[in-house]
């Protein structure tokens, strides 16, 4: 994080040391999902899939049967899959790996698997990015050049002066991070050949500062004193009647102060709880949870409690948010504890004190934000 992280790019080699370790044994490693599985999920209308052919460029979103999908050993196409974390364990696992970065960060995995020749064309990101090789080779091509104009006669947002700088071939269990706004071509070298980027979130100050703002809003409907109407009985005959009152200004700027509104700390609730929500496409179903409370507390006993993999949790101080909300406000001191361990190890085991209705543990739980 000190020497690369947003600043230049760094080759790993044997990232994943479990694949160099297999081939010396001589059973040599495949993908932990195979090419049939990530066929079957680009069929899934609830999963952002893209396929992607060049000579010529081609762009299609999914889903996808598997007969409208290339063989393997056909050339040039590429198949990505969005947020794989939510669709199968060895994604969310690797995605765990990156939690030496803050969670707020932390976007998706995506999977992009290819025949020979394939991928997305020279083309830069406004994201970090870790690109690992997961099955078969890749060689990337990179360059840190400031032009970074696109290419408008193609559907794809492919640069059109790329001028490679360096160049590696990707095994498995390599990986290579590249920072925002470097240059890179990917190009498969072998028939099924898979990528895997862990992808990071790059809001604009606009983005943060309006969400969080939107939130703050919706919060001075919890002041009652807020109700009361302005009143002006110093305010004095005027000769410039089209000028904004001085009396309105002062008593809003007292206001402002009361509030604490000029501080950051205002509006630090709002933008965590607007970092904490799920991506657009998240989809929960709690319909199988249909422990009651009192099963849910023996079971949490038990076994753990994880988040679901597309929950997101943040943590403010000892408020924690989860998927927008705030769940640990007027709750009891075990479910309190209960979240910030969930925040902070992604994993809960133990009591609960006499929670009843209204236990926002509990209801996350029959909402599919939890799952044993």
């Amino acid at each position: 994080m000190k020497s690369y992280w947003h600043k230049k790019p760094l080759l790993v080699r044997g990232a994943i040391p479990a694949f160099e370790l297999a081939k010396k044994l001589g059973e040599p490693l495949g993908s932990a999902i195979s090419p049939e599985e990530l066929f079957n999920i680009a069929g899934d209308d609830a999963v952002e899939s893209r396929l992607i052919k060049a000579k010529p460029w081609t762009f299609s979103n999914g889903p996808f049967k598997k007969k409208s999908i290339p063989p393997l050993d056909s050339p040039d196409w590429t198949l990505l899959l969005q947020g794989m974390e939510a669709r199968h364990p060895a994604a969310a696992k690797i995605l765990s790996w990156f939690r030496f970065i803050p969670d707020a960060r932390l976007d998706d995995l995506m999977i992009s698997i290819a025949g020979p020749g394939g991928g997305v064309g020279p083309h830069f990101d406004s994201y970090d990015v870790f690109l690992i090789q997961m099955s078969g080779r890749r060689r990337w091509r990179i360059s840190e050049q400031k032009d970074l104009s696109l290419n408008p006669k193609l559907p794809l947002k492919i640069l059109q002066n790329f001028k490679m700088e360096k160049e590696w071939d990707l095994e498995p269990g390599d990986m290579l991070y590249l920072p925002p706004h470097v240059a890179h071509d990917g190009i498969a070298l072998d028939g099924g050949c898979q990528t895997w980027s862990v992808g990071f979130r790059a809001q604009s100050y606009k983005e943060i500062l309006q969400e969080g703002l939107w939130r703050l809003a919706e919060s001075l409907e919890d002041i009652p004193e807020l109700e009361q109407r302005f009143a002006d009985p110093q305010q004095r005959a005027t000769r410039f009647p089209e000028q904004l009152p001085e009396e309105i200004i002062a008593q809003v700027s007292t206001k402002l102060k009361e509030l604490k509104l000029d501080r950051i700390e205002t509006f630090l609730p709002g933008i965590t709880a607007y970092l904490s929500e799920p991506k657009p496409q998240a989809y929960f179903d709690g319909s199988a949870n249909h422990l009651s409370l009192k099963e849910f507390k023996l079971q949490i006993s038990k076994r753990p409690v994880i988040p679901h993999p597309q929950t997101r949790l943040l943590a403010l101080g000892e408020r924690i948010y989860c998927n927008g909300e705030d769940v640990t406000s007027g709750q009891d001191q075990q479910t309190q504890v209960a979240w910030s361990k969930l925040a902070a190890k992604r994993s809960f085991q133990g009591l609960l004190g006499k929670t009843g209705l209204g236990n926002s543990l509990f209801e996350a739980y029959e909402a599919g934000w939890l799952v044993f």
